[in-house]
């Protein structure tokens, strides 16, 4: 796994889902974390529009185990 792989979310831990991720969703990988335990992921979510006319998104970055994740795409 190496930085802007896409990856895919295979296990749930608390901490996830207070975030507001799902089994099954997709980001990209952006950084490594400490000792190559974890990676921090920008989750690919919603695009749209708000009320004053200016598009915008509501990724969600999050720090994931590297063992909860599955690379579903090797970019090199």
């Amino acid at each position: 796994m190496k930085e802007y792989d896409i990856v895919e979310l295979i296990n749930m831990r608390p901490e996830y889902e207070k975030k507001g991720l799902k089994l099954g969703d997709v980001g990209t990988v952006t950084e490594f974390g400490i000792e190559n335990k974890y990676r921090y992921i920008i989750f690919d979510k919603e695009i749209f529009q708000d009320e004053d006319g200016v598009w915008t998104c509501n990724d969600i970055n999050a720090k994931i185990f590297e063992e909860d994740l599955k690379v579903i795409r090797e970019i090199n």
